[in-house]
């Protein structure tokens, strides 16, 4: 029976595939240049295939390289992320703090579980962020259902639509499936077609597409189909393209595909890398240089050469212990009947492409994503040189903590949470209401937190300065909070701070002892009065003198 819904999928996805045409053509020109092992967005790769075969400078790729791997070294080592709520009252909360902390520790082994495939899915896309600006990547629940499952997929597969508020949630992603494997998950709802390849040639692959979207745009006016989907604001289908037929579809809690986009530009919904875009010339020129300067070079050690051509009728033998035999005169000089000719300077081409090659290093930041060496330096040296860094480093690190690692820890979360992999009975009341987000452990942050103790460090030594002209001075000061803020600031964990009533019920202690110590001082000194005061009477009465 005809399915027109699949049918209108269908007729979607292959718009899409055809409007991004022109975008795939230019990552293509990208790959080639940058990124060799994904130079198949407009062509077919076999793993025979030479990737570099032309190629005559490595350094773009390396380039590339070093940058595509500095997300995962710079910003995913240790304890990089944190489960917060943004807003700063309720995360100080320290029984709060403590809930988050856990949260985040028990959210962490999800995503490091060695089956979870993070670290090589999230690799993958680094890559393919820093080389197109665009990368896609999905977070779903295994297939057992034990545990989380990221997969990082080719940009070429995969095309989108923007919503009102320009973020990606509809994607279409294209994939082969053999009959083998389609009649096995789906059974009997797969086409003649592929329950007759089974027989004949299960390996037989059929064009299928994988589809999520808003659960409105499929079943906005279907009554029964909202009902049904209610709790599911998105939707998976898995639709069989030859034969235009839905083979399944289920309910998503969130969209679970992620589309990090570097740069963006209105009205247009792929990303793009001001890395590869803007030397992308300079990366076409090193290639064109290379080759020159190679042959140039060839010609300097083995240069070309020119003779007389009624003597020398055959070629010279120049190699090592080479014999040539010519007949010439017996008073001729040779050198001026045969000479090699000089080609010119390789040094001048050298240093052209060191000049290009430092335009590739300047437009992938290789001289800039350092954080500044500070032991040495004054607190304000330490506040100029990180200055500096965030403004090198903000535009790279900046777009991957709020379009990358922002969404898809969120998604994982949010996936978590639907399928009870969190303990929720303790949580406390305050974060009944509140939304969850995330805070990252960064060069940026950790350059933040530098700049809070040089400027605690500061703050005190010009409050103690003053203090000696106005003593009143520090007291305008809230240095618990200063002291607290400081802490923070070199990573402290939350559980070093104490519950705010705990910490009230010390300082009450405290005064307690206090008040304790001086009660027993005053009363010690009041006995010796006491018993001097007598000692005067007794000697009054002695004397014939009436005490009242």
């Amino acid at each position: 029976m005809e399915d027109s819904r699949a049918k209108e999928l269908c007729r979607i996805g292959s718009a899409l595939f055809s409007k991004k045409l022109p975008y795939d053509t230019l990552c293509q020109d990208i790959a080639e240049n940058y990124y060799p092992l994904r130079t198949d967005f407009t062509r077919t790769l076999s793993l025979g295939d030479d990737f570099t075969t032309n190629l005559m400078e490595s350094y773009p790729v390396q380039a590339r390289e070093t940058l595509g791997n500095a997300p995962s070294a710079m910003l995913r080592q240790g304890d990089w992320f944190q489960v917060k709520t943004g807003v700063e009252e309720i995360d100080e909360n320290p029984g709060v703090a403590r809930w988050l902390e856990a949260a985040t520790k028990n959210y962490r082994r999800l995503v490091y579980d060695r089956r979870a495939n993070f670290t090589a899915a999230t690799i993958e896309v680094d890559h393919d962020w820093v080389a197109f600006g665009n990368g896609v990547i999905s977070v779903e629940e295994s297939p057992t259902r034990d545990h989380m499952l990221f997969r990082a997929w080719h940009p070429r597969d995969c095309a989108w639509m923007l919503n009102e508020v320009g973020k990606v949630d509809v994607l279409h992603r294209k994939m082969k499936k053999t009959a083998r494997n389609l009649l096995k998950v789906y059974k009997e709802k797969v086409h003649a077609d592929i329950r007759l390849a089974n027989t004949q040639d299960p390996s037989k692959e059929f064009n299928c597409r994988h589809i999520v979207m808003p659960t409105d745009d499929l079943y906005g006016d279907d009554k029964v189909m909202r009902k049904k989907y209610r709790k599911f604001p998105f939707l998976s289908l898995y639709v069989d393209l030859d034969h235009e037929m839905i083979l399944g579809e289920a309910g998503l809690p969130v969209f679970n595909y992620v589309v990090p986009r570097w740069r963006t530009l209105s009205n247009i919904a792929q990303g793009f890398s001001p890395a590869t875009i803007n030397s992308l010339p300079d990366g076409r020129m090193i290639q064109q240089m290379a080759r020159i300067i190679l042959e140039q070079g060839e010609k300097a050690v083995d240069p070309p050469a020119v003779g007389k051509g009624d003597i020398f009728r055959d070629s010279v033998n120049l190699y090592a212990g080479g014999m040539t035999y010519v007949d010439i005169e017996d008073d001729a000089d040779i050198r001026k009947l045969f000479q090699t000719i000089e080609t010119g300077n390789i040094s001048i081409g050298m240093e052209m492409k060191q000049d290009v090659r430092n335009m590739i290093a300047e437009a992938f930041l290789l001289n800039k994503l350092f954080l500044p060496d500070t032991r040495e330096m004054t607190a304000y040296e330490t506040s100029q040189r990180v200055a500096e860094f965030r403004r090198a480093a903000l535009p790279f690190f900046g777009p991957i903590e709020s379009e990358y690692h922002l969404p898809l820890l969120d998604v994982g979360f949010q996936l978590a949470l639907n399928n009870r992999q969190f303990d929720l009975g303790e949580m406390p009341d305050e974060l009944s209401e509140a939304e969850t987000t995330f805070v990252f452990e960064s060069p940026l942050n950790t350059a933040e937190g530098r700049a809070l103790v040089a400027s605690f460090q500061e703050s005190v030594q010009i409050l103690a300065g003053a203090a000696n002209f106005d003593n009143t001075i520090p007291a305008t000061m809230d240095f618990k909070k200063m002291t607290k803020d400081a802490v923070k600031g070199t990573g402290a964990p939350a559980d070093w701070f104490a519950d705010e009533e705990v910490a009230q019920s010390d300082e009450d202690q405290q005064k307690q002892v206090d008040n304790l110590q001086k009660a027993a001082a005053m009363l010690a000194g009041g006995a010796g009065v006491a018993q001097q005061v007598g000692d005067a009477a007794q000697s009054l009465q002695k004397a014939g003198i009436p005490v009242a």
